[in-house]
């Protein structure tokens, strides 16, 4: 009965596989010819092949390659041969079906690899700041238990900013695909140490310390010298793959948040109600309980921290890792890609090794002043350290010692218990700055009047006392003025969005700054990545002096 309908659906099942497999051979094949033709090209013929075949297709441009473009454009098809006899190009909307799926795929993928790339970047600064329960465990009972955070936030910030610094005046002759290789592999290997280190029962405290603060150096020369790189070859490729960086970045740290808490969450629900008499909460003056991790658990006789931690910085470890492998991976697809070769050819010598810029020889001779350009966007750059500053003298130094109101009531929900009122914090802060860089791409949220920011940049501070009057165990139990979790959480919430928010208008803000000219804006996005920079390290910085005054003790030991 059923014989010839199950022979009819398998007939067409096969031929839909064939028909599928001989479609992406030929796009295959389609592909790798205009990779090669995309290499014939000279500057000038490259640049052709991306305004009229691929410019219509990206996000930024879309509306105009509907259109048909301008009328230049009609006059110029056909005319793209190149000097090796490559055969002109056709408009992507007369009919080459084949190779607009194929420059439609490119886009979309290389679209997506900028914002795997945009993630990586951040992966370094949180691997030096999410996995706080593990380093708390590892250095509990030592002089810096409780000020690691601290430290560790200090030194990534400093050496980030010296080594973006070196970055940025090395850029002209440096090349771009090799420091973005090195970038994501340096990164691998720290965090191939870090997994290895979550299997070493015991290590001893300073020894670790000096491990952690080594490492911190590490990952933020990966993270700069990566940044650097991916930002400067973005510009390139157009607007919209920067704003996909942007986007990564922010979806990153939201991500990270949120497993983090789930994994937390799963570990409190799985552990038993009544913790062992050898092992102990760590007590709530420890600066770093979990900045966005799991329960800890602490061996107070013990040096090696419980088999749940390391087995959970493990997990965090070897999931940034294989994310980091990843990048690496997609960052090989993108300079296959023959959009890639294109931007290449067009932005780059042909004549010289690949990421090479054609200008570097005569980059002093451009007439751009980094310190004249500097003053025109010095007020946007006090801003944008005043926003950064602020944040960092208290998050996460302070706010990750904030606990529920209820954490020692016996009938306290899950939830507010400390182990999970930590993590939980972090990632409503994490997904608050995603939604404050998302804002302005609504115009009507989008403004850049730079006395306006100026004022909401020195307001933010009005967040350092807020924070204080919660429930804060630095400087002691019981010295709450605010009791209720819900406002912190709401406190917690405009904190962050106002973080993403004021610091994407600041940026936006350079880009229309009326004193600047053309050429001068990109030197300006580079004055306001110091800024930005300096703000994190004196915030970093201004974290102990907060602590300090708010505990009446050394906050370095």
């Amino acid at each position: 009965m059923f014989g010839p309908a199950l022979t009819s659906a398998v007939h067409k099942a096969r031929e839909s596989a064939e028909e599928t497999r001989a479609t992406l051979s030929n796009e295959l094949h389609t592909a790798d010819r205009m990779r090669h033709e995309a290499d014939e090209l000279d500057a000038d013929q490259a640049e052709e092949v991306i305004e009229d075949e691929y410019r219509p297709l990206m996000a930024d441009e879309s509306a105009e390659g509907q259109d048909g473009g301008s009328s230049d454009e009609g006059e110029r098809t056909g005319e793209r041969a190149s000097r090796n006899g490559a055969k002109p190009r056709r408009r992507w909307d007369e009919g080459e079906d084949g190779e607009t799926k194929v420059r439609r795929l490119e886009v979309w993928l290389a679209q997506g690899i900028f914002f795997v790339l945009g993630a990586c970047i951040l992966l370094s600064w949180n691997t030096t700041i999410v996995a706080g329960s593990y380093y708390g465990a590892r250095l509990a009972g030592s002089p810096f238990e409780a000020s690691f955070a601290s430290f560790n936030a200090l030194t990534f910030t400093t050496a980030n900013l010296v080594f973006l610094a070196h970055a940025n005046a090395t850029q002209g002759k440096a090349d771009l695909s090799r420091r973005i290789s090195w970038s994501i592999l340096v990164l691998a290997a720290n965090l191939a140490l870090f997994i290895i280190s979550t299997k070493v029962k015991k290590i001893p405290p300073a020894l670790f310390f000096a491990f952690l603060i080594v490492s911190s150096i590490i990952l933020a020369a990966s993270a700069s010298y990566l940044q650097n790189a991916v930002v400067a070859l973005s510009a390139s490729f157009g607007p919209s793959y920067l704003n996909q960086i942007l986007s990564g970045q922010g979806a990153i740290g939201f991500a990270v948040a949120m497993i983090q808490f789930v994994a937390a969450y799963g570990a409190v629900k799985n552990a038993p109600k009544e913790p062992s008499h050898d092992l102990v909460l760590i007590e709530d003056n420890s600066t770093f309980t979990s900045l966005l991790g799991n329960p800890l658990l602490v061996a107070r006789a013990a040096a090696a921290p419980p088999e749940p931690v390391r087995q959970s910085a493990f997990t965090f470890f070897l999931t940034v890792g294989l994310f980091a492998a990843a990048s690496f991976v997609c960052y090989i697809v993108l300079i296959r890609l023959p959009l890639y070769r294109l931007v290449i050819r067009a932005s780059f010598d042909s004549d010289a090794q690949p990421n090479k810029p054609k200008d570097a020889s005569s980059s002093s001779d451009s007439g751009v002043s980094l310190r004249v350009v500097e003053r025109k966007v010095r007020h946007l750059g006090v801003a944008m350290f005043l926003v950064f500053g602020i944040t960092l003298a208290v998050f996460p130094s302070i706010t990750s010692t904030i606990v529920s109101v209820k954490s020692d009531d016996p009938d306290a929900r899950i939830l507010q218990r400390s182990e999970l009122f930590v993590p939980l914090g972090f990632a409503v802060f994490a997904g608050g700055d995603w939604l404050g860089r998302v804002l302005p791409q609504w115009d009507k949220l989008a403004w850049t009047n730079w006395k306006a920011l100026m004022a909401c940049s020195i307001g933010r501070v009005v967040f350092v006392p807020l924070f204080l009057m919660c429930n804060q165990t630095a400087g002691g139990e019981g010295r709450a003025i605010i009791h209720s979790d819900l406002a912190f959480f709401a406190i917690m919430l405009v904190f962050a969005v106002t973080n993403g928010y004021f610091s994407t208008l600041i940026m936006l803000a350079s880009v229309v700054e009326p004193s600047l000219e053309q050429d001068e804006v990109e030197v300006a996005a580079t004055c306001l990545a110091f800024y930005l920079t300096s703000g994190l390290a004196v915030g970093s910085f201004l974290s102990f002096g907060v602590r300090g005054a708010i505990c009446h003790c050394n906050p370095f030991v």
